[in-house]
């Protein structure tokens, strides 16, 4: 009698021990796929192309009133894209004439931008769809803005483009 009740103890500790190693076994498995794809790399390179811009917005009632300033230490060429949704349609207004839209949906700013500077005002207004007056505070008017230096050509003319990657250790610092 006493070897069947450790033969039964045994065995229950025998399966206790099994099942404890498969949830273990199974818990493990994500903790070590973890730790064998985490790395991390040191060192590195600051990428300073020279053109930074910061915008400037100012709203007033339902138009955005847009400035692009040249925070950067070269002169560049800036240009905008302003989204507000579906629904809502955006007129826009150039008193300086030195805005131009093209057919990407940017509006170009035709002057070169001195470090420095700021670009004329460029006014974006949101027209309110009929039925919607009441949701005249939650509609989201969103500024693209982007910057590229002023680049060259061999007689002097000055150009933007707007294609251009900056290449392995081009405006690289350190």
């Amino acid at each position: 009698m006493k070897s069947k009740v450790r033969m039964q103890y045994w065995c229950s500790l025998f399966t206790f021990a099994i099942g404890l190693l498969l949830v273990c076994g199974i818990e493990e498995k994500p903790s070590t796929a973890y730790f064998t794809t985490y790395a991390s790399a040191k060192g590195g390179y600051e990428l300073q192309a020279g053109t930074e811009t910061e915008i400037e917005e100012e709203i007033i009632e339902l138009t955005k009133h847009i400035r692009i300033v040249n925070t950067g230490k070269v002169d560049c060429f800036v240009r905008v894209k302003v989204f507000a949704g579906s629904l809502t349609p955006v007129s826009y207004l150039d008193d300086s004439g030195k805005w131009r839209l093209e057919g990407d949906g940017y509006w170009y700013y035709q002057d070169i931008l001195a470090s420095g500077a700021a670009t004329e005002e460029l006014a974006a207004t949101i027209e309110v769809p009929a039925g919607m007056e009441d949701m005249m505070d939650s509609f989201d008017v969103v500024v693209i803005q982007e910057c590229t230096a002023v680049l060259y050509r061999e007689d002097g003319t000055p150009y933007a483009d707007w294609e251009r990657k900056i290449e392995a250790g081009e405006g690289a610092g350190g």
